[in-house]
C-alpha cells in the first residue's frame, strides 16, 4: 500500500472517531432513556430485584460513558489517537449489548404476550438509532447488536408456542435490513471523507506547485538580475579590448591587450561553468564514482596554486597537513575536489586582507578539511541563506574586482555534498572570518590508482600534422574560428552547417577524418549525435567524434550524455579543446590496440 493511501487511511479513521465522539451525548441519553422506560412498563413483570440490579448496572455504565466522554470531549483527535479511541467505543458498545441481553433474559421469559411486544418495539427504536450513530464504525455496530440479538435468541428458546418463530423471522429481517442499510451509509461516509481528504491533497499539492513556481520565477528573476550584472562586465571588458585592437597598438600593448582579453574569457568560463553544474545537478547527471583516495595527495593538488591566486589579492596562503600520515577516503575524486575549490574561491573572493589556510586533521576515525579565512564573516541570519542560488554577500571589494561569479559556488557545494553523503559544517563571527569544515570517514581499502590510457606511443593520442578534422556548426562565425584554430594547429579541416552541405567537400578527402567535432543543436532541429552517426555510417567507421553544446538544459543534458559521446560545453578554451580531441582520439586507439590484441 502507497504511503499516501496509508495516510489518507489515518486521516479518515481520525474523523470517524471525531464522529463518534460528537453522537457520544446521543447515544448515552437514547439508551438511558430507553433504560428508564423498560425498567416502568415492566415493573409487573419482571422479578423487581434483578430489574433493580440491572438498572443500577446500566446506570453505572451511563455515567462512566459520560464521563469518559467528558475527558476527551476538548481534546483533539488525531491519527496517532484515532485507533485507541475507536477501541474504547468498541468495549463500551459491547458492554452495552451485554446489559441489553441481561435484560432480555431477566424479561422475556415470564412476561406475556403485550410485555413481549412492548419490550421488541422499544428495543427496535434503540437498535434504529444505535445503527444510526454506529454506522461510521462497523465493529462498534456489531459489538451492540451481537449480544443484543444473541440474548433475544436465548431468551426465546426458554419461551413457548409459535410467538418465538414468527419473532425470531421479523427479528432476522430486522437486523438483516438495519445491517445492511447501515454498511451502505458507512461506505457512503467513509467514500465522502476520503475524497474530502483527495481534494484537500490535490488542494496542498496545487498550493505547493504554484509555489515553487512563483519561486521559479522569482529564481528566474534572480538569475536575470544577476546575469545582466555579472555577465555584462567580462563582455563590456571585450568590446572596450576588441575596440583598442582596431586602433592598431603596439605589439607590446597587443599582448597586454590579449591577456585581459583571455582574462575576461576565462571569468566568463567560469561563470558559464558553475551554471553548467547546477543545470547538471538538476538533471541527475552527476553521479560519484566513488574510489579510495590519497587525501594528502588530492590536497596538495588542490593547494598548488592557490599562493599565486591569493598573492594576486595579497593574501596569505596557508597549507597544513599532517607530515607522515596519508589518510585514505572512499569518494569521487573529482567531485570533492570541485568542493574545495569552491570553497577556496569563495574564501579567496570575500576577503580582502590576512590569510586563506587549508587544513586536514585526522582524529576518531575520520579526517576534517578545513577551509579558514580572515575576511569579512557570515551573519547568523545569513548562514542558511548564503547556500541558496544567486546568493552573494556584499563586501568592500566587490565594485573593484572584475570577476565576481553568480552565486552559485556555495550552493554547489551544498548540492555535492549532499551527493555525496558528506557533512559540512559553517562557523563564522562578522568582522573575524568564516571557517568551513568538510568531514568523511576514513577507509582501510588501500588508495586506488588510475592509470589513465596507455601512452606507450609517444604519438598516441596527439593530433599529427595534416590531420582531417571535420567541424558540423550551423554557426558561420564559430565555423570560420574553429577552422582558423584548427589550421593553426597543422589540421586539414572541412567545415559545413550540415552533413548535407558537408557532402560536395567529402568528395576531396583522401582518407577518412581523423576526428569529428559537431554541435549538439544544428539547424532544422538535427542533433550533433544523428550527425555524427550519419559521418560514421558514410564513412563506414567509427571515427573518434567531440560533441559541443551551449545547452543547459536537464534533457538535451541527459540525451547527449547518454550518447556515450565525449561532451563540452560552451564556452571551450584553446586548452579544453585540445585535450578532449586528442583525449577523444586517445580512446579510439586504446580500442583499436584492445581489438588487435590477441
Amino acid at each position: 500500500m502507497r504511503p499516501e493511501t496509508v495516510q489518507r487511511d489515518a486521516l479518515v479513521a481520525a474523523d470517524l472517531a471525531s464522529h463518534l465522539k460528537r453522537t457520544e451525548p446521543l447515544r448515552i441519553l437514547g439508551n438511558t432513556g430507553v433504560a428508564l422506560a423498560v425498567v416502568y412498563l415492566m415493573r409487573d413483570s419482571a422479578p423487581p430485584a434483578w430489574l433493580a440490579i440491572w438498572f443500577a448496572a446500566m446506570l453505572t455504565h451511563s455515567a462512566f460513558n459520560a464521563w469518559a466522554a467528558w475527558r476527551v470531549w476538548h481534546r483533539p483527535t488525531r491519527t496517532e489517537n484515532a485507533p485507541r479511541r475507536l477501541r474504547a467505543v468498541v468495549r463500551a458498545e459491547a458492554m452495552n449489548g451485554l446489559l441489553w441481553m441481561a435484560a432480555e433474559l431477566i424479561i422475556l421469559p415470564g412476561s406475556d404476550y403485550t410485555h413481549r411486544a412492548l419490550l421488541m418495539v422499544l428495543l427496535s427504536g434503540l437498535g434504529a438509532g444505535v445503527m444510526q450513530s454506529l454506522c461510521a464504525y462497523l465493529p462498534a455496530l456489531y459489538a451492540f447488536f451481537g449480544p443484543a440479538v444473541l440474548g433475544f435468541l436465548v431468551a426465546g428458546s426458554l419461551t413457548q408456542g409459535s410467538y418465538f418463530v414468527v419473532a425470531l423471522a421479523l427479528l432476522l429481517v430486522w437486523v438483516a435490513v438495519n445491517l445492511s442499510f447501515a454498511r451502505l451509509m458507512h461506505r457512503t461516509l467513509v467514500d465522502s471523507l476520503h475524497n474530502r481528504h483527495i481534494a484537500n491533497a490535490l488542494a496542498v499539492d496545487l498550493e505547493v506547485q504554484r509555489d515553487r513556481a512563483v519561486e521559479l520565477g522569482r529564481s528566474r528573476s534572480r538569475f536575470l538580475a544577476a546575469a545582466s550584472h555579472d555577465l555584462r562586465q567580462p563582455v563590456h571588458a571585450l568590446s572596450l579590448f576588441v575596440g583598442a585592437l582596431g586602433q592598431n597598438p603596439s605589439q607590446e600593448q597587443s599582448r597586454h591587450i590579449l591577456k585581459h582579453v583571455g582574462g575576461a574569457i576565462d571569468a566568463m568560463g567560469s561563470m558559464f561553468n558553475a551554471m553548467l553544474d547546477i543545470s547538471k545537478l538538476d538533471a541527475d547527471l552527476l553521479q560519484p564514482n566513488w574510489q579510495v583516495l590519497d587525501l594528502r595527495a588530492l590536497l596538495l593538488r588542490v593547494a598548488a596554486d592557490q599562493p599565486l591566486l591569493a598573492g594576486a589579492k595579497g593574501l596569505r596562503f596557508g597549507c597544513e597537513l599532517p607530515a607522515a600520515s596519508h589518510p585514505r577516503v572512499r569518494c569521487d575524486p573529482v567531485l570533492l575536489e570541485r568542493i574545495l575549490r569552491n570553497l577556496l574561491s569563495n574564501a579567496l573572493r570575500y576577503t580582502t586582507e590576512g590569510s586563506v589556510l587549508l587544513r586536514l586533521r585526522v582524529r576518531g576515525g575520520r579526517a576534517e578539511i578545513v577551509v579558514a579565512d580572515s575576511g569579512a564573516g557570515i551573519p547568523r541570519e545569513r548562514r542558511e541563506q548564503v547556500f541558496e542560488e544567486f546568493v552573494q554577500l556584499p563586501h568592500p571589494e566587490r565594485e573593484r574586482e572584475r570577476e565576481q561569479g553568480l552565486g552559485l559556488g556555495l550552493a554547489i557545494v551544498k548540492r555535492l555534498v549532499g551527493l555525496l553523503g558528506l557533512r559540512l559544517v559553517l562557523r563564522s563571527r562578522p568582522g573575524r572570518g568564516t571557517v568551513f569544515s568538510l568531514r568523511l570517514p576514513l577507509a582501510d581499502e588501500p588508495a586506488s590508482t588510475d592509470s589513465g590510457l596507455a601512452t606507450s606511443h609517444g604519438t598516441q593520442g596527439k593530433l599529427g600534422k595534416g590531420d582531417i578534422v571535420i567541424v558540423v556548426d550551423d554557426s558561420a562565425d564559430i565555423r570560420l574560428a574553429m577552422s582558423a584554430l584548427l589550421s593553426a594547429w597543422g589540421c586539414q579541416v572541412f567545415t559545413a552547417a550540415s552533413v548535407r552541405d558537408l557532402m560536395p567537400q567529402m568528395m576531396n578527402l583522401s582518407a577518412p577524418p581523423r576526428l569529428l567535432l559537431c554541435d549538439y543543436r544544428l539547424a532544422d532541429g538535427v542533433s550533433g549525435i544523428a550527425a555524427i552517426d550519419q559521418l560514421r555510417d558514410a564513412f563506414n567507421q567509427d571515427i573518434p567524434a567531440v560533441l559541443v553544446t551551449g545547452d543547459t538544459a536537464p534533457e538535451p543534458l541527459r540525451e547527449a550524455v547518454a550518447s556515450g559521446l565525449p561532451l563540452l560545453h560552451k564556452p571551450v578554451t584553446q586548452q579544453q579543446l585540445r585535450e578532449a580531441m586528442e583525449r577523444a582520439i586517445a580512446m579510439d586507439e586504446a580500442v583499436c590496440l584492445s581489438r588487435a590484441a590477441p
